[in-house]
């Protein structure tokens, strides 16, 4: 807890590399001062191939997804997303068309979440 998808459109390929761009996202959360333990924290990029926006236009995407154990606010909901956005945003590079970054974030039902921590060998 919690998990971080961030999928991105694959017409963004080249515009960002992926590990300074999950780098950025896990920062924003850790300086959140929301998740504690900070290893608890979970980013993934998950590249779509097949997509749309809108009328067709040949826009990018970038999408995070945070999922959190419930008991939040929405301003800190808010605070986080809008770190996500700016997080983000600062990893896309220039580029030949119009990219939307975007972030949302909901919660994972506390009694029903399931975790197990195996040891290091």
């Amino acid at each position: 807890m919690p998990h971080l998808r961030i999928e991105y459109s694959e017409n963004m390929v080249g515009r960002f590399d992926g590990d300074s761009l999950a780098q950025a996202a896990a920062d924003a959360l850790l300086s959140s001062g929301v998740f504690n333990p900070p290893d608890s924290i979970k980013v993934r990029l998950i590249p779509v191939r097949h997509f749309r926006v809108g009328s067709g236009a040949d826009h990018g995407f970038v999408h995070a997804e945070l999922a959190m154990l419930s008991g939040r606010d929405k301003p800190t909901k808010q605070r986080l997303t809008e770190a996500l956005v700016l997080a983000m945003s600062s990893c896309i590079g220039p580029g030949g068309q119009i990219v939307q970054i975007t972030a949302d974030a909901h919660d994972m039902d506390r009694e029903v979440y399931a975790k197990r921590l195996l040891p290091a060998s």
